[in-house]
């Protein structure tokens, strides 16, 4: 099964996907692993990447940010295409992939590209069979004392907590209206991290029978 957890910059996706990776492990007993962009960096599993020059956190935060429009788009949907081709979802298992196209159809919409482009240039991704977004005013980022970098800021350098807050509104907005559209689950992120824990849970439990289905086939 796969599996989105969607959000803004600094909402919890993290937390909750090692959350729920070792819960599906040690109490489901199911095969479980997470994918995320940094991820294109394991020469070993993604051999077509090796060419990168610069460790992820300086392309993350030094070098996407100065990457324009189009071409910073298309470099992360380019990252994003890399892995759902070189580790696509396998039978039996329960993937988590943390973002995934969504998160940047936001972002790079926030920053004013075109939403139907930025669509139609997605539209070859398979789509998940659950999708989650962690929904927090950024406000609320800022108050949990999230440090913030240029390209969550809407690529200002500052990295104010007015940028910040500026660009995750415009951000949150995107993701809130493709939830609609698609009919994504939407969770209410400012609570404790256990309640959000429970909450997709919940959410998940009655989809890994199917996973469970899987796994037990392959055994035989």
């Amino acid at each position: 099964m796969f599996v989105n957890i969607l959000g803004g910059d600094g909402c919890g996706k993290s937390t909750q996907i090692d959350r729920l990776l070792a819960w599906a492990r040690d109490e489901r007993g199911i095969p479980a692993r997470s994918m995320a962009k940094r991820d294109i960096f394991d020469a070993e599993r993604v051999p077509e990447c090796a060419f990168f020059g610069v460790p992820y956190e300086n392309l993350a935060h030094e070098f996407l940010p100065q990457m324009r429009d189009e071409s910073r788009a298309l470099w992360l949907i380019y990252m994003n295409a890399v892995l759902i081709r070189a580790l696509p979802p396998r039978s039996g298992e329960l993937l988590l992939h943390d973002g995934y196209w969504q998160k940047h159809y936001a972002t790079e919409a926030a920053m004013g590209l075109d939403p139907a482009w930025l669509g139609a240039v997605c539209s070859f991704f398979p789509e998940p069979d659950l999708t989650l977004v962690l929904d927090m005013d950024p406000r609320a980022i800022v108050a949990r004392g999230h440090v913030h970098r240029p390209y969550e800021s809407g690529c200002d350098w500052s990295c104010s907590d007015g940028a910040f807050i500026s660009h995750q509104d415009k951000v949150r907005m995107h993701l809130r209206t493709l939830a609609d559209a698609r009919g994504y689950d939407i969770i209410d992120a400012d609570r404790s991290a256990d309640m959000v824990f429970l909450d997709i849970r919940q959410r998940l439990e009655p989809l890994l029978h199917r996973v469970d289905t899987e796994a037990s086939g392959l055994d035989h």
